[in-house]
């Protein structure tokens, strides 16, 4: 039988432990770094869910597909929120294209890369076609950090959270 003396330092470990994983430091945010972890990106999504944040996903591998599609066979869905076949199809696309496991379930990684391209200063522009437009606001609003165009060559990053 465990002593009252153990039990407390096995507790005061413990805890020792888990306030040093709850207070350890994000990574610093630079030119495209990709998801905040806070909104739509502190979240999972697959086939068969349905929220806004679903919208933003559409929107921007709209924007994606626009820019890079005919590389990695990336094509327009219609937004409507719903995480339905052809999301499923255009996400896992998209996770093959960039190196990751092809599940077509939107997780931390996959809010990487996607916030990585769709927040990127040339689909901030004001020349960027309204579908690249479309996918930056999206990354703004799904919880990205984005580049915004400071100058004829500077780049600022900024969140919504």
């Amino acid at each position: 039988m465990k002593t009252l003396k153990s039990r407390l330092a096995g507790g005061a470990l413990a805890l020792a432990i888990a306030v040093g994983c709850a207070v350890a430091p994000a990574t610093a945010a630079s030119a495209n770094t990709g998801s905040t972890g806070k909104g739509c990106t502190a979240y999972q999504y697959s086939s068969g869910g349905y929220a806004t944040c679903v919208g933003y996903i559409q929107r921007m591998l709209n924007g994606i597909a626009y820019s890079r599609g005919s590389v990695y066979g990336g094509y327009q869905l219609a937004v409507d929120n719903s995480f339905g076949a052809n999301t499923s199809t255009n996400v896992r696309r998209f996770q093959s294209y960039v190196g990751l496991t092809s599940d077509g379930i939107v997780g931390r990684n996959t809010w990487y890369q996607l916030c990585r391209y769709a927040g990127t200063r040339s689909f901030a522009l004001s020349t960027a076609h309204s579908l690249q437009k479309s996918a930056w606001n999206a990354a703004y609003d799904a919880g990205c950090y984005v580049d915004v165009p400071v100058g004829p060559a500077g780049i600022k990053v900024i969140s919504k959270y």
